[in-house]
């Protein structure tokens, strides 16, 4: 079985669902870091009431809570309940984000938080093609990665064998590395903003569609 395949039954998993939310808030320093985390995504993502916006992933509805008139995809169906709870006003669709099922250039923004760190080069370069196709002209991309960081690998693997914490394996890239890809895809960085964790860094990236 392939990444993506993984990665699609891990988040398909009624256990993972189930706690999702309280795993990923279950401390104050963890409440800390998502609120720091959304405030940078919202800002950078500035989200204009015109804008036709696409969330790639929205697993709880984390972010979807705060966006409003939004279509968000996820392949897990329990998610899509969740979000639409929180949400009512968001168009939510079970949909797989290596192959999205809408028509060229119909969005004006795609965004995703916490997913595509689970991504590896192969399936980060499908993503972006299709995120890409359906990014109307100059359109916005807003993703984020976790900084290549050998010691918060090591962090990561103790932290979840000590406190049995479920988690999807991490794929840390280097800034440079990112700025290669994208460039190879067709977009070029906008800004980014960095986000500092008791070890390493995750980098949020905003791009735009060349």
């Amino acid at each position: 079985m392939n990444n993506k395949e993984q990665l699609k039954r891990y988040y398909q998993d009624k256990e993972v669902t189930e706690g999702y939310d309280k795993q990923r808030e279950g401390t104050k320093y963890r409440r800390k870091k998502r609120g720091e985390e959304l405030r940078l995504f919202l800002l950078l993502l500035n989200k204009k009431k015109k804008d036709k916006v696409l969330e790639l992933g929205c697993s709880s509805g984390f972010l979807t809570e705060h966006l409003g008139k939004v279509t968000v995809i996820d392949t897990s169906r329990e998610m899509l309940k969740i979000t639409k709870r929180k949400n009512p006003k968001a168009k939510v669709l079970e949909a797989d984000m290596f192959k999205l099922p809408f028509k060229k250039e119909s969005f004006d923004k795609v965004v995703t938080m916490r997913v595509w760190n689970h991504l590896d080069v192969r399936d980060l370069f499908l993503v972006l093609i299709e995120a890409k196709r359906v990014l109307k002209k100059e359109g916005i991309l807003l993703f984020d990665i976790e900084e290549e960081n050998p010691l918060r690998r090591i962090v990561n693997y103790i932290y979840k064998w000590m406190f049995d914490i479920k988690g999807f394996k991490v794929y840390q890239y280097s800034f440079d590395r990112i700025f290669s890809i994208l460039d190879l895809v067709g977009f070029e960085i906008e800004m980014a903003r960095e986000l500092e964790h008791r070890v390493g860094k995750q980098i949020i990236i905003k791009a735009r569609k060349i």
